[in-house]
């Protein structure tokens, strides 16, 4: 296991969903949404266990390949579309975060008024002068030394919500405050757990990057690289939820915060950090897109191998150019992150990370082992995501909630000496303003 090859994909793992955790954990309770995170990251593992092994028996190279073998032109269609709404959503999600992060430290920073327009803006620029050309690299393996600075910033949020939290930890006030176990968030929000340890789409081109690459190095790199983000989603998750159990935060941990300097440049590592994190999210959209609109489908007659990897420079760019570009306008039109994330989870997210996997080792297999039985329980949860995670999700958007995140909520006399600011929420709604 390389320590470079972790590092990368854990970058691709983490993403927007860091900022939700806190929320989560007040939809679901600590305890809960502690066995929900830990439990997702299980069935991530496996599922990834199962996409290499039925890579290994197909002799098949990337996702779209693999599908073709086992399911012919419907299921390399299915997979490529299920691909492409699946991380063109991520990169959706992406710069909806940035437009509320960003256009607030440029408002502060120039003493300019905070408007739509420089929404506008700011999202432009990042996303044709930081994105683009980020993505426009062909190896991902250069992109190591990024993806290392980009967990440090990730760190950085960790640790200062770790510290916003100490103050309340060393009493025991907040144990009268915080939900432990609160079951009626689950359906909302396994999606969302599920969205933000995935990385079955990317294992492939990361797999391709490995030096002297075997299917176990590769089950050691995603399981270091799951359960590095495993543990930072339980730890922002749960002090986040201390340290601003005594007021009512949205989705977005960090428009929870007083505004002080220091928080200006979290805020700003943080939305660079999603910045450069688009070249994860593209290569594998890229490498679908142009399989569904480019590649020819046979090499010769009774051959399942399509033609190759390989994309030309005019197209490569031109591809390249064109996801930018659409998903920064749908990015700017959206600004529903909570939605976005939910949904993707669900839908696409449960289709291309759980189901498909599951189906592509049962239908390359016959005999009955553990890892058969494994495909089968995947199956079924991704299904069962899919069904009753959509329609909590829908009826969420269509303010007819399953309920309210326990009893009313009733603000206690603060414990601190000054009380915790909630100034910046009336600012930025992150999660629940209309992804």
């Amino acid at each position: 296991m390389t320590l470079s090859s972790v590092i990368t994909l854990a970058n691709s793992i983490i993403g927007v969903s860091i900022l939700a955790m806190p929320y989560c954990f007040k939809q679901c309770g600590i305890i809960l949404a502690t066995i929900m995170i830990l439990l997702s990251g299980m069935l991530v593992k496996v599922v990834c266990h199962l996409l290499l092994k039925s890579a290994l028996l197909a002799r098949r190279r990337n996702f779209e390949n693999l599908a073709f073998h086992t399911f012919g032109h419907t299921g390399k269609l299915m997979v490529e579309l299920g691909i492409i709404g699946y991380l063109a959503g991520t990169a959706v999600a992406f710069f909806v975060v940035m437009g509320d992060l960003g256009p607030p430290i440029v408002a502060n920073f120039a003493h300019i008024e905070n408007t739509a327009n420089l929404r506008l803006v700011v999202l432009t620029g990042l996303g044709l002068f930081i994105a683009l050309p980020l993505s426009l690299i062909r190896n991902i393996e250069s992109l190591q030394y990024i993806c290392t600075a980009s967990i440090g910033f990730y760190l950085m949020v960790v640790l200062r919500v770790v510290l916003q939290a100490g103050p309340h930890l060393v009493t025991s006030e907040w144990l009268s405050v915080v939900n432990l176990w609160r079951p009626a968030g689950m359906l909302q929000c396994f999606p969302i757990f599920s969205m933000a340890l995935s990385c079955q789409t990317n294992i492939f081109e990361v797999y391709a990057s490995l030096p002297d690459a075997t299917p176990a190095k590769m089950n050691e790199v995603v399981k270091g690289a799951v359960n590095l983000c495993t543990a930072i989603y339980i730890t922002i998750g749960f002090f986040g939820y201390v340290a601003f159990c005594y007021v009512d935060f949205a989705g977005d941990i960090l428009t929870a915060f007083p505004l002080t300097t220091l928080l200006e440049l979290i805020k700003f590592g943080f939305c660079m950090s999603v910045a450069i994190s688009f070249p994860l999210v593209l290569f594998p959209c890229r490498t679908s897109l142009h399989s569904l609109l480019f590649r020819k489908t046979y090499q010769g007659i009774g051959s399942t191998e399509l033609v190759s990897d390989y994309i030309p420079p005019t197209r490569f760019n031109m591809i390249t150019g064109c996801l930018i570009v659409v998903t920064l306008i749908v990015g700017i039109l959206i600004p529903d992150i909570e939605l976005v994330l939910g949904l993707l989870g669900s839908t696409m997210g449960s289709c291309i990370c759980v189901i498909f996997p599951g189906m592509m080792f049962l239908k390359l297999t016959n005999k009955d082992t553990t890892e058969r039985l494994a495909a089968r329980a995947a199956v079924v949860i991704g299904v069962i995501t899919l069904i009753l995670g959509t329609y909590v999700n829908l009826q969420d958007a269509a303010g007819t909630s399953v309920g309210p995140p326990g009893p009313e909520f009733i603000k206690p006399l603060p414990v601190l000496n000054e009380k915790p600011s909630i100034k910046t929420l009336g600012k930025m709604t992150f999660m629940k303003r209309t992804t």
